[in-house]
């Protein structure tokens, strides 16, 4: 969790965490949220996580609702849980970028279907969601995206 400060974005996310682990609908996931360090930081473009650690754009953040922050963190706290920095460790070092949307089309599937309506959660404009690849797991998807080019 984040500390205690004025800085505006790191309290909105610390709020939006809150409310995502105080909802029944995401509250097994609230034990992940806690692991690790959680920073706003301002050379960050977007969202990342090294697997235990996320930080969050200060500009990113800005341009995001409540709802798609929520769904950001969650985002984030789903590489963690299926630990993707370390299963796909390999596909990561052949081809990052390739790597990640493959793992991010895996998961806001999976987020996207615990709030299709978005009354808690909302899937940002930037997000990637693809329902061709329902089912598969992120090295399906990477092996159909590289064959894509």
């Amino acid at each position: 969790m984040l500390p205690v400060t004025k800085d505006k974005e790191a309290r909105r996310l610390s709020k939006v965490k809150i409310s995502i682990m105080r909802n029944p609908k995401f509250a097994l996931w609230s034990g992940l949220m806690t692991v690790g360090k959680t920073k706003v930081d301002d050379d960050c473009p977007t969202a990342c996580t090294n697997g235990r650690d996320e930080t969050y754009g200060r500009e990113f953040i800005k341009t995001l609702d409540d709802k798609e922050l929520a769904f950001v963190v969650l985002h984030e706290t789903m590489h963690k849980a299926y630990r993707h920095m370390a299963m796909w460790k390999h596909l990561y070092k052949e081809e990052p970028r390739l790597a990640n949307m493959a793992c991010d089309y895996v998961i806001n599937l999976l987020i996207h279907d615990s709030d299709p309506q978005g009354n808690e959660v909302k899937l940002p404009d930037c997000a990637l969601l693809d329902e061709q690849y329902r089912g598969m797991d992120a090295g399906e998807v990477y092996r159909l995206l590289k064959k894509q080019g």
